[in-house]
């Protein structure tokens, strides 16, 4: 008999012996058990965390989540104009790229170099640029609100983020100066007290912009073209504040989701530069195929995917939905496409908890998002001629155009510029080129999902 056989009769037996013999082997039980659970632990915690729905670079870091690395491309950035321009479509990580340029640029912040980077690719090749420069960070989507209180919201929220400004440098600043800054009334009014005195003490500054055109596309799309031009033209507030912008910062970079809102206020700021279809950037944001792969990889060698699991079907799986996007005509043969790194991530979670892929491959948390880009394209207001470009690319999946760099909103009604749009916010990618020509086409099933939404809606609108 089994010496587990004997512990029952040994816990209720009188003999004092055998219940000392008892206590002793459930003493080494539990403590095999909390060996296992505690190495089981430690390992669950080394596993890095799935980012999903993350935006600070930070705090993906020291949290140990789990982050795909563009570091390679500060360099190339800096060999760059020093005003930059970058367009992607919504979920393509650019809130946590610019996150992390603020936290390697920033000054306040050298001191945690080692901590965030130095695991990454410009950890062991940074730049001299590295922690040179006081960052001023901006969230445009964080202003909205009613159209006769958009302004004053607007101004507030850069006054908010203005006197953190100074109060976060203030070493570097006189207290009499901060003080002043916190008693103007106006952003603007800070603003230039801010640059005169960097300029006068030699400091560098750097401008980070996220969603630029948060709040602008908004308005062009609920309030109409009128209202929208009064605030992107002549004295308009939007266009004013870049006018300030323009030489006030040693470097500026801006994200956003077309460059409508840019055009619109291009002589308030026209030393930006454009750098969405470059080569260099085509991977900047989003995931490669190769990236997909280490990720995946990495999960199975953590034992958190099964051992027996093939990788290669998991991404087979995977990119008829979320892959297949390229941003740049000098990249198609040279490069792996793109995946939509949102989409990625929730795949991901879903197969560490289930073993397998989610049984609804679009995420549901982006159906608002869809909704935003509906909006911003104004589906429900097309004319016949950007009717027909929606039917032409959701019958054949695809169009022959020409991608315009950059146009303002009155011309995305036109049929010719209406594909350039539907390109940058995410609807069509390159496929080909033709002559001098490019053939846009559906990036992947999720999109064409879209497409097919507003045909079958089309069809139940009544006709005139």
């Amino acid at each position: 008999m089994r010496m587990y056989e004997y512990l029952p009769e040994m816990l209720f037996s009188a003999d004092y012996r055998k219940k000392s013999i008892f206590l002793w082997y459930y003493s080494q039980i539990v403590v095999s058990l909390h060996k296992i659970t505690s190495n089981t632990g430690d390992m669950k915690q080394d596993t890095k965390r799935i980012p999903y729905g993350r935006n600070d670079f930070v705090q993906i870091i020291e949290q140990n989540n789990y982050y795909v690395d563009k570091t390679m491309y500060l360099p190339a950035l800096e060999d760059e104009a020093v005003n930059l321009f970058f367009i992607r479509p919504r979920r393509f990580g650019k809130s946590v790229f610019i996150s992390m340029l603020q936290a390697y640029y920033d000054c306040s912040m050298k001191d945690k170099f080692k901590d965030l980077f130095g695991n990454l690719w410009i950890g062991k090749n940074p730049t001299p640029l590295q922690g040179k420069y006081l960052v001023l960070y901006l969230d445009f989507s964080q202003v909205g609100g009613r159209i006769d209180q958009l302004e004053d919201k607007f101004n507030r929220y850069c006054k908010v983020k203005l006197d953190s400004f100074v109060d976060v440098y203030r070493q570097y600043y006189s207290e009499d100066f901060v003080k002043k800054v916190f008693e103007a009334e106006d952003a603007v009014d800070k603003l230039i007290l801010i640059n005169d005195e960097s300029k006068k003490l030699n400091l560098r500054t750097y401008l980070i912009i996220d969603e630029y055109d948060n709040f602008t596309n908004t308005v062009l799309n609920e309030q109409g073209e009128g209202v929208y031009r009064a605030i992107t033209h002549a004295e308009g507030f939007y266009r004013d504040i870049f006018k300030k912008f323009k030489g006030s910062f040693e470097r500026i970079f801006m994200t956003g989701v077309s460059p409508v809102t840019l055009d619109d206020v291009t002589s308030g700021f026209n030393i930006g530069w454009h750098i969405s279809t470059k080569k260099q950037f085509n991977q900047m944001l989003g995931f490669s195929t190769e990236d997909v792969y280490q990720m995946f990889n990495y999960y199975k060698e953590k034992g958190e995917i099964a051992a027996n699991a093939n990788i290669d079907d998991i991404v087979n799986e995977m990119k008829p939905w979320y892959d297949n996007y390229c941003f740049s005509k000098s990249a198609l043969t040279s490069q792996s496409k793109i995946f939509n790194c949102d989409m990625v991530f929730y795949y991901l979670r879903n197969y560490l908890s289930s073993g397998k892929g989610p049984e609804e491959m679009i995420d549901p948390n982006t159906k608002t998002d869809y909704n935003k880009m509906k909006k911003l394209i104004q589906l429900d207001k097309l004319d016949g001629d950007r009717k027909g470009v929606i039917r032409t690319i959701a019958e054949t999946g695809e169009i022959v155009t020409t991608l315009y760099d950059t146009f303002p909103a009155r011309m995305i009604t036109d049929p010719q510029v209406f594909p350039s749009l539907l390109f940058y916010y995410g609807m069509l990618t390159i496929k080909a080129t033709r002559g001098a020509k490019l053939i846009l086409g559906i990036p992947n099933n999720n999109v064409r999902k879209q497409y097919y939404e507003y045909l079958s809606t089309d069809m139940l609108q009544p006709q005139e």
